[in-house]
């Protein structure tokens, strides 16, 4: 028979045997902090690149992208004679922005007042007839008197 020490020794072991992963586990039970690390406690804070100058150069590319793409408001019959031009056809550049062409044949017996070379802004009036459009009137326009008309026209509105 086993003397009560060897007994309590025993009941001890089992014991400590049974509570031993409980107390293993119990640091990951309970979560704790270092007091030593840094507090990240930002409170209010501003984005870096409000301290820095606006990229001018970035500003201007985008600004000058939005003019390439913007759409512009071209006339219908005034229009700046091409290089393409021939003794048949007729080169026609979109006016102002220059960034359309059309070609038409000339008619028989077309009119030019003025010159009608090419650089030169034109006023065209056109004739059509079984589905062709003919260039039958050239008439050369000063770029000076379309700005005029054009200050008067948005006076008027």
């Amino acid at each position: 028979m086993k003397s009560l020490h060897e007994v309590w020794h025993d009941v001890r072991c089992v014991a400590v045997k049974a509570a031993m992963p409980l107390l293993l586990s119990a640091p990951l039970l309970f979560p704790s902090a270092c007091k030593m690390a840094p507090k990240d406690n930002p409170g209010d804070t501003v984005a870096a690149s409000e301290f820095y100058p606006p990229d001018t150069a970035a500003l201007a590319r985008q600004a000058a992208k939005a003019r390439k793409n913007a759409p512009v408001k071209d006339s219908t019959d005034i229009f700046v004679v091409g290089e393409g031009s021939t003794r048949r056809q007729l080169q026609l550049l979109s006016y102002p922005s220059r960034r359309d062409t059309l070609s038409f044949g000339k008619a028989r017996h077309m009119r030019v007042s003025g010159s009608a070379d090419y650089g030169h802004v034109v006023r065209v009036s056109f004739y059509v007839a079984h589905g062709d459009t003919l260039v039958q009137r050239v008439e050369e326009v000063e770029p000076e008197a379309l700005q005029a008309e054009a200050t008067v026209a948005k006076a008027l509105h």
